[in-house]
C-alpha cells in the first residue's frame, strides 16, 4: 500500500502531510518533524527551502484522489537534480550545516530531536524526587533573588551563578519532571520576578525534555528562562509593582526591559546565541503583534518561540500585583486558544503534551463528583493523569487520600466503573491548597 512517497514541492497542496524533507530539518524554519500543510505561507516556505519532500499519503486530510493526481504531475528537474543533490550532500554539506547550527542551535539539541535519537522517561517516582526538587528550586530562587538585587545596584549579571543554579534543576527534571512542575505551582507566594524567572526555566526545560533536547540544550533553555526578564531589574520598582493599568508611556517604559536584558547579557562571557534569542524575542508573537521588532512566524528564532510560550504560561499561573493567578488548566486552555495566532501551533501542541491538559498541581473533578489534585502525568494518555483524590462526591474531605491512576480505569462511559476528568477548577477551589498535599 502506498504510504510515504516523494513529491515535487511545486506540486504540494494544503492538506498534505509532510513526513520528510530533502534536507535536514534544522536547515529550515520548521521545528517539528512531520506536519500537515495548512497555510499558503507553509507552502511558500517549503518551496523556498526544498526541491522535493516526502508525504505520508495515509495521514493527508486531502482526498486521496487529489493526492494521487498531484503525485502524477511530472517532475522535470529530477534528471539533473540528483547529481547536484549528491554533490551538495558531500562536499558542501558540512560547511552549510555548520553555518546553520551555529546560527540556530549551537547545542545540537534541535538536530537531535529531529533525528529521533533521544527520548526521556521519569527515572524515579515523584515522591522520591521531591526532596531533590525542593533543594534545586529553592536554591535557584535564592540565586535569582541575589542576581536581581545586584543588577538593581548597577552590577552585571553573574552568569556562573545562574549556570550553577540551573544544573540541579535540569538534573531533577530529567529524573522526574512532575516534582519540579508541582513545586513551581506551589511556591509562587513571594517576589514575582524571581519565581517567574525560575518558573520559566522549568517550563522551558520540561518542553525541551519532551522534544528530546540534549543536556547542553536543556541547560541553554534553563539559562534563557532564568534570564528572560533580567532587564526588569533596571526598571523602577514603582513601575513593576503597579496594581493598576499602565499608561501608554509606562507600558513603553516596561517594554524596554527586553533591550536592557539583551545588552546586559550580550556583553557577558559564557552566554550563547540561543540565550540571547530567548531574551530578545520572548515578547515577539507569531502574528506580528509582539515587540520589540514585530517579527512574524518563522522569522522568530526557535528558542525565542519557546521563551515566549513559557513566559506567557508562567505569568498566567502566577500571582501578580495586577492580576490573579489562573489555574494550570485554565492557562493551558488559553494557550491552546492562542495556538496558530500568537504562538506556533505545533509548538503549543508539544507544550500541552509535555505538561498535560491537566498539568501537575491542577485541581480536577471526576465524573463521580470526587475532587483531587493531579500529581503525575501519564506520558501516553495525556487526558488521564494520576490524581490524588481528597474530596468525596459530596465535596467532603476523605479520611484517607486515594491515588487514582486514570490510565488504569475504563474510559468507555458505558462501563459501570468508568472514570474520567470532567473539569478543571481554579486555584483554591473548595478551599484546597495543593501545597498541603505535596508528596514531599
Amino acid at each position: 500500500m502506498l504510504k510515504r512517497t516523494k513529491i515535487n514541492t511545486a506540486n504540494l497542496e494544503r492538506g498534505m502531510y509532510v513526513a520528510q524533507l530533502d534536507r535536514p530539518w534544522l536547515e529550515t524554519p520548521f521545528i517539528f518533524h512531520g506536519f500537515e500543510v495548512r497555510e499558503d505561507s507553509e507552502l511558500k516556505l517549503l518551496r523556498k527551502f526544498c526541491r522535493h519532500v516526502y508525504i505520508d499519503v495515509e495521514r493527508c486530510s486531502l482526498p486521496r484522489e487529489r493526492v494521487m493526481k498531484a503525485l502524477e504531475k511530472p517532475d522535470r528537474e529530477a534528471a539533473f537534480r540528483g547529481a547536484r543533490t549528491r554533490d551538495a550532500r558531500t562536499g558542501t554539506l558540512v560547511g552549510r550545516l555548520m553555518r546553520v547550527v551555529t546560527r540556530l542551535d549551537p547545542t545540537g539539541a534541535v538536530a537531535t530531536r529531529f533525528s529521533g535519537q533521544r527520548h526521556y522517561r521519569n527515572e524515579v517516582p515523584t515522591s522520591k524526587e521531591a526532596p531533590q526538587a525542593i533543594r534545586a528550586f529553592d536554591a535557584a530562587v535564592a540565586t535569582m533573588t541575589e542576581v536581581f538585587a545586584h543588577v538593581r545596584k548597577g552590577a552585571g549579571v553573574d552568569v556562573e551563578k545562574v549556570q550553577a543554579a540551573a544544573r540541579p534543576m535540569v538534573d531533577s527534571i530529567l529524573r522526574n519532571q512532575d516534582a519540579m512542575a508541582w513545586l513551581v505551582y506551589l511556591r509562587k507566594r513571594t517576589e514575582y520576578a524571581c519565581h517567574h524567572s525560575v518558573g520559566c526555566a522549568v517550563w522551558a526545560v520540561i518542553l525541551g525534555r519532551h522534544l528530546g533536547f540534549e543536556r547542553q540544550g536543556l541547560e541553554t533553555l534553563a539559562m534563557g528562562g532564568m534570564l528572560l526578564d533580567i532587564g526588569k531589574a533596571r526598571l523602577p520598582d514603582s513601575l513593576m509593582q503597579r496594581d493598576g493599568e499602565l499608561s501608554a508611556g509606562e507600558f513603553e517604559a516596561v517594554r524596554k526591559h527586553v533591550h536592557y536584558g539583551v545588552e546586559m547579557v550580550r556583553l557577558t562571557p559564557g552566554v550563547n546565541a540561543d540565550v540571547l534569542d530567548m531574551i530578545g524575542g520572548h515578547h515577539e508573537r507569531g502574528d506580528g503583534s509582539g515587540y520589540p521588532k514585530g517579527l512574524k512566524g518563522a522569522d522568530i528564532p526557535v528558542f525565542a518561540r519557546i521563551g515566549g510560550l513559557v513566559d506567557s504560561y508562567d505569568a498566567m499561573i502566577s500571582h501578580r500585583p495586577w492580576a490573579r493567578a489562573r489555574s494550570p488548566y485554565d492557562a493551558i486552555r488559553e494557550i491552546n486558544a492562542l495556538a496558530g495566532v500568537q504562538f506556533q501551533k505545533e509548538m503549543v501542541e508539544q507544550f500541552v503534551q509535555a505538561l498535560g491538559m491537566f498539568p501537575t498541581g491542577s485541581i480536577v473533578e471526576t465524573n463521580s463528583g470526587e475532587v483531587g489534585i493531579v500529581v503525575e502525568q501519564n506520558r501516553v494518555r495525556r487526558l488521564r493523569p494520576v490524581v490524588m483524590l481528597v474530596l468525596d462526591a459530596a465535596k467532603q474531605r476523605l479520611a484517607e487520600h486515594r491515588v487514582l491512576d486514570l490510565r488504569r480505569c475504563p474510559s468507555d462511559q458505558r462501563a459501570g466503573d468508568a472514570c474520567w476528568i470532567v473539569r478543571g477548577h481554579e486555584a483554591g477551589a473548595f478551599g484546597l491548597d495543593p501545597k498541603n498535599y505535596f508528596v514531599g
